[in-house]
């Protein structure tokens, strides 16, 4: 008996450096795949905003140079149906070279934050904010006034920062997102006053209504896709295989 309880351990001896050599091979394999899912979503994100904030301007340049006469055809109008369709184009269509301008950093830096998650979610969170950010200013805007700009896509990006980390599905998720969004949300405070009717607001003709709907939708996306089930995903650590672990003596 003793014979053989010895013999199982010498044949365990040899195997067991080769399983250890696995097991930090597959560690040092699953290191590298989360640096590269890094170095993707980051490289995915910087594409995703370079194109978009391409496309406003190019839109801006056909725009000034057709005399802004795109503002009102494609412009929305709260409560004209013939100017829902128009909702989509919103974000795109700018009144002017300053307004683009105070439009595109902010914009930057939301669309970067926001195409991190990738992009699926990325396209989720805009086609939301898009939609239901400018159906409420369809049913709450003031008549006969056509709105555009993207800063209401911009509040929504910022309510969904905001939001998202609270429908989180882990606590290390949850925790960088908190911290992203509680930091997005001292960082732009100084815009909470454009949420709001005031005389500040109605000389400058800033669409509160706007600001205010597309936070709110950014808010409701993040709730929505928050809740969404995650996808299951195949198991990255490999198996050892039977013949490497220990064997029973008593086998």
């Amino acid at each position: 008996m003793v014979e053989r309880y010895r013999a199982k351990q010498e044949q365990c001896g040899t195997r067991g450096w080769p399983a250890r050599a696995e097991v930090s091979e597959a560690m040092s394999s699953n290191m590298a795949v989360r640096s590269r899912s890094v170095f993707f979503s980051v490289r995915t994100a910087v594409v995703v905003t370079v194109l978009a904030i391409v496309a406003i301007w190019l839109a801006q340049g056909f725009n000034a140079a057709d005399g802004y006469r795109l503002d009102g055809e494609f412009g929305l109008t709260a409560r004209s149906v013939g100017s829902l369709p128009h909702i989509i184009a919103v974000p795109f269509l700018h009144v002017s070279v300053e307004h683009i301008e105070s439009n595109t950093v902010p914009l930057t830096v939301t669309t970067f934050l926001v195409a991190l998650d990738g992009l699926r979610r990325y396209a989720y969170v805009t086609a939301i904010i898009v939609l239901a950010g400018g159906l409420g200013y369809w049913l709450l805007g003031p008549s006969g006034v056509v709105m555009v700009g993207a800063s209401g896509l911009i509040f929504g990006y910022l309510g969904y920062l905001v939001a998202r980390g609270f429908f989180a599905r882990s606590l290390w998720q949850a925790i960088w997102q908190l911290v992203l969004g509680v930091a997005v949300a001292v960082y732009y405070q100084w815009t909470l006053v454009l949420l709001y009717p005031s005389a500040e607001v109605n000389t400058m003709h800033i669409s509160w209504q706007g600001h205010l709907t597309g936070l709110l939708a950014g808010i409701f996306g993040a709730i929505v896709l928050g809740r969404r089930p995650a996808a299951i995903e195949p198991p990255t650590t490999p198996t050892l295989p039977p013949d490497s672990r220990f064997p029973s003596p008593y086998a």
